[in-house]
């Protein structure tokens, strides 16, 4: 089984299940896929393409973390695409570096966000 490990600006996760992969295209892929249905706020979407149980699923933005797939889902995820006043207009990841060794890939890459908080337009790049 092919473990994808994620070392992105603002995380650090590790994606399976439909993460197999043998080359670099395909983890780039399931990069694409996960940020995808993130960009939708589409929790369920964005599962399929983690390991779900247990802690490997490991994310660090800015002075948190989140250790297991539960743990980001519900703390972090939910709550906000939830809030009131939160919209995401762009999120995307971009300039990957990917490197497949076995059946483990590492990837890093730049997110680019831009959304609303209460009306006010922000961005992170």
């Amino acid at each position: 089984m092919m473990k994808i490990l994620l070392l992105p600006l603002i995380g650090s996760l590790v994606l399976s299940g439909a993460a197999i992969a043998d080359d670099t295209g395909d983890v780039e892929a399931v990069l694409e896929a996960y940020s995808a249905a993130l960009a939708a706020e589409d929790v369920a979407a964005a599962e399929t393409r983690v390991l779900s149980e247990g802690t490997e699923f490991t994310i660090f933005e800015g002075s948190g973390r989140n250790i297991g797939w539960a743990d980001y889902r519900d703390h972090h995820l939910a709550p906000e695409f939830a809030a009131d006043g939160f919209d995401i207009a762009v999120y995307d990841w971009r300039d990957y570096a990917i490197h497949v060794d076995g059946d483990t890939a590492t990837a890093t890459f730049t997110i680019r966000m831009e959304y609303s908080v209460h009306g006010e337009d922000r961005e992170r790049d």
